[in-house]
């Protein structure tokens, strides 16, 4: 009899010591639980932040390189349309008075570049990634262009020749008006990425 007394109030020794062991266990659980919550959370409010940042810098880069085209796209227009008009025309060819230079520009990407080495672009929404990836690989075969356009520019005979002349003319008639094709395209490239930034997800 007392050996069935012993096992009894062993096993109830047991259960106590299970339910003790139970009890101080689940708060610790919930604790850790809940800090998992807020490191998430903060974690997503971090961010969160820093893709606004992102979008921010983003849109005052995409102003700034958008004034920059602005500014030379009337000047390349005049020489696509004045490089036309004369070699359409019959008159003597001369040193091209309105000439000044390409003004060739080179249009900013830093902001871009710190969303994809940062990882930070990859919290805005795959549209919106996409918009952002198409405009930039624009502007970035435009830099590319302005370089080439150079490099052949510097190749040039700058002499009074007639035949040099042409080619000078004619080279600017070419570039000129596929520089213009490009800028309007960053133009609208740059409204369509600046509405779609300024969307809320």
């Amino acid at each position: 009899m007392t050996y069935i007394g012993e096992t009894s109030t062993k096993i109830k020794t047991m259960k106590k010591k299970i339910f003790e062991l139970l009890f101080q266990i689940i708060p610790v659980m919930i604790g850790v639980y809940l800090g998992f919550l807020v490191s998430n959370w903060s974690e997503g409010k971090q961010r969160k932040a820093a893709s606004q940042k992102l979008v921010n810098n983003m849109l005052v880069e995409i102003n700034h390189n958008r004034k920059r085209v602005k500014q030379v796209l009337d000047y390349h227009q005049m020489l696509r349309d004045s490089s036309r008009a004369i070699l359409q025309s019959d008159a003597e060819l001369v040193q091209p008075n309105y000439f000044e230079g390409t003004r060739r520009i080179r249009l900013a990407n830093s902001a871009y570049n710190t969303g994809i080495q940062t990882g930070i672009i990859n919290e805005l929404s795959i549209d919106k990634i996409e918009i952002i990836n198409t405009v930039y690989t624009f502007q970035n075969d435009y830099n590319q262009y302005g370089n080439m356009m150079m490099a052949s520019l510097i190749n040039q005979d700058f002499s009074d020749q007639e035949a040099d002349l042409k080619k000078i003319v004619r080279f600017l008639s070419v570039t000129m008006t596929d520089l213009v094709i490009k800028e309007n395209d960053l133009l609208a490239g740059y409204e369509l990425i600046e509405k779609k930034l300024k969307e809320k997800d």
